[in-house]
């Protein structure tokens, strides 16, 4: 987007993505919360889940069937019994159809 005399303007983007895609976290890193994108070109099972530094699940994010199109969710920096989790590097990991990716993020307290 930019601005032209105050208003704003949509760059044009199409409805759906043309490629599976996990984006970088943001921010990173975070406290206390965080934004992870994902992108699906079609209806897809998906599950996105976070592990930690010894690669045990933290947290599963996602485990549902999702449409196509860009996607976001929110990761508050706590474990699936809500718990805060400590500082320290966690990775997250998408699968989708074929389609599987893994980031890292860190979390500062």
């Amino acid at each position: 987007m930019f601005t032209v005399s105050g208003a704003v303007t949509a760059v044009d983007q199409p409805a759906v993505p043309t490629a599976y895609a996990l984006g970088q976290n943001t921010p990173n890193p975070f406290n206390p919360q965080t934004i992870i994108r994902f992108d699906l070109p079609a209806a897809s099972r998906t599950v996105l889940k976070i592990f930690d530094a010894k690669g045990r699940v933290v947290r599963t994010l996602v485990s549902e069937d999702m449409p196509a199109g860009f996607h976001e969710v929110i990761w508050r920096g706590e474990d699936d019994n809500g718990n805060k989790v400590a500082s320290g590097v966690y990775y997250y990991q998408i699968q989708a159809a074929d389609y599987s990716a893994r980031k890292s993020m860190v979390m500062l307290k």
